[in-house]
């Protein structure tokens, strides 16, 4: 357990160090999203929940929770643990007011249909049944919504419908974390449960807990949100930074994951036991689960915190038309944001990978233009030609969207590989494109992709410096400029920015003190360029 905990650390680290996290704030400033207000005490709540989360865990390794279950405690950890049962079920009540807001629209007979560009519009219909010989009963009716994202009532709707969903999977994940280990055992489900002024109030939530009810709301939800986010991913259509937090925050759900893989023949209840089985306490996959809850959260929570803008935002036309002129088809960009709060946290210099696509005239060059489809094709010819994964899903995105940085580095294969390669890896990159952010950071997973495993996707042939981090191999940014220093690199610095300043002083040996990411190294680093 001590190690999971640690594990636990490195993994926040490591969820933070990838900007994608953050990458949808560079969203254009002129662009106006709907934000209901209550998204900022969310926020809150979320926080809350994440560092209730690891207080519960913390506390389960120290009383080996996981090994015994004749636990002992003392009369401050039995006050201890009363009290957080008592701002538990506060906190609970806060997430369910949220919650109920709009889940009553996936309740029963009730349902949401995506109806884009069609306009919103809500109809209520009468339950089957025959009551005409019930004069006395009141026939019930049910509602459906058509929902159109791309209208002001629709976005709003959808915005308050992602937030309530949000709310319940952390509602629900904060049981099943925190709550439902201890309630197991039976010593300290007296304490939590009749030594309070909250008589069986946890058990109450237990016995709901996997409600049929319950279960079929959550699919519904999560199902409709699910395909409102992919037809955006198809159609290109950015989404707001908050959004795309409330989208994080439902993917990364132990419940939402249970949802995914327990529609087969297994009941919901099933997948969920047998998920939770696999997690922390006891079993191997389930640290990858939990660290969702911990890790993920957080790191989506401190990736819309920004202090300023990047030093190349506001990068000249001219200059931007050079360095367009200057890359090549697959060529790597990557770059850091030391304005924002998660690179206050993150290990290695690089927080961010994307795969430069090329030109119109550059693909046709190389024969490859017409196997692209043709709405690829024009959102190239309008200038987006960044592929890269961000919260929302994998996007092809233009260079004045990527450049809200302070540091910029373009790799290049240095190798000999044929037109045939560079054809086949650029239609892998662009079978990216639409593709869900993978909040596993697997790369052995291929349905969904997280940022700086685009390059380990489109390279495919490369031997990658993967990294074994809570027992799952991932891939860091900063394990992608590696192969473009050393001995025999793969790869090669062709532009390198620094602090918003552009070097071309022994690109790889720069590079090098970069990745050492130490404050003597960047002082070398600037030394250097000044000799």
């Amino acid at each position: 357990m001590r190690r999971l905990v640690v594990g636990f650390i490195a993994l926040t680290l490591f969820l933070t160090s990838c900007s994608t996290f953050q990458s949808s704030d560079r969203t254009p400033a002129s662009t106006q999203y709907f934000v209901d207000p209550q998204y900022y005490d969310f926020q809150v709540l979320v926080a809350e929940s994440l560092d209730f989360r690891a207080e519960a865990l913390k506390f389960a390794e120290s009383k080996k929770l996981n090994e015994t279950s004749q636990i002992s405690l003392t009369r401050t950890e039995g006050e201890w643990l009363r009290e957080k049962g008592r701002k538990y079920l506060e906190l609970r009540k806060k997430l369910v007011d949220l919650a109920i807001k709009e889940g009553e629209l996936f309740d029963g007979y009730n349902s949401v249909k995506l109806n884009a560009y069609k306009g919103t519009s809500t109809k209520t219909h009468n339950m089957p049944g025959d009551y005409e010989r019930r004069p006395h009963t009141q026939q019930p009716t049910f509602t459906v919504m058509q929902l159109d994202p791309t209208d002001k009532e629709g976005e709003q709707r959808f915005f308050r419908m992602q937030m309530a969903l949000s709310a319940a999977l952390l509602l629900m994940d904060n049981y099943l974390v925190a709550i439902q280990p201890y309630n197991e055992n039976s010593s300290l489900r007296y304490v939590l449960n009749y030594d309070t002024s909250e008589r069986r109030a946890l058990q109450q939530i237990a016995d709901s807990y996997s409600s049929p009810s319950r279960r079929l709301q959550v699919e519904k939800g999560i199902k409709f949100i699910d395909e409102v986010m992919a037809w955006r991913r198809a159609k290109g259509i950015e989404t707001s930074p908050e959004e795309s937090f409330l989208y994080g925050l439902t993917q990364s759900s132990i419940w939402y994951l249970a949802v995914k893989n327990g529609q087969n023949n297994s009941s919901f209840k099933d997948a969920i036991v047998n998920l939770w089985n696999r997690i922390t306490l006891r079993g191997k996959r389930g640290v990858r689960v939990v660290s969702y809850g911990v890790s993920m959260g957080f790191g989506n929570m401190v990736g819309l915190v920004e202090t300023r803008k990047g030093y190349l935002h506001n990068m000249p036309a001219s200059e931007k038309e050079a360095l367009i002129a200057e890359m090549q088809p697959l060529d790597i960009l990557m770059e850091k944001t030391p304005f924002r709060l998660t690179d206050k946290m993150i290990p290695g210099h690089y927080g961010h990978v994307a795969i430069w696509l090329g030109t119109e005239s550059q693909l046709r060059d190389l024969k490859v233009w017409d196997q692209i489809p043709k709405n690829i094709q024009d959102k190239i010819r309008s200038g987006h030609r960044i592929v890269e994964a961000l919260r929302p899903g994998v996007q092809i995105n233009t260079l004045e969207h990527f450049l809200n940085i302070d540091d910029f580095l373009v790799i290049r294969d240095k190798r000999q590989v044929s037109d045939d390669y560079r054809r086949k890896a650029i239609l892998q990159a662009v079978a990216q494109i639409g593709k869900e952010y993978d909040f596993n950071f697997d790369v052995a997973t291929h349905e969904r992709i997280v940022c700086s495993e685009i390059a380990y996707v489109v390279y495919s042939d490369v031997k990658w410096p993967l990294e074994e981090m809570v027992r799952r191999y991932t891939i860091s940014p900063d394990n992608v400029a590696q192969l473009a220093v050393g001995n025999n690199p793969v790869f090669e610095p062709v532009i390198m920015y620094y602090g918003g300043k552009r070097y071309f002083k022994n690109l790889p040996y720069s590079l090098s003190l970069l990745l050492k990411a130490t404050d003597q190294s960047y002082a070398d680093f600037e030394r250097f360029q000044n000799l």
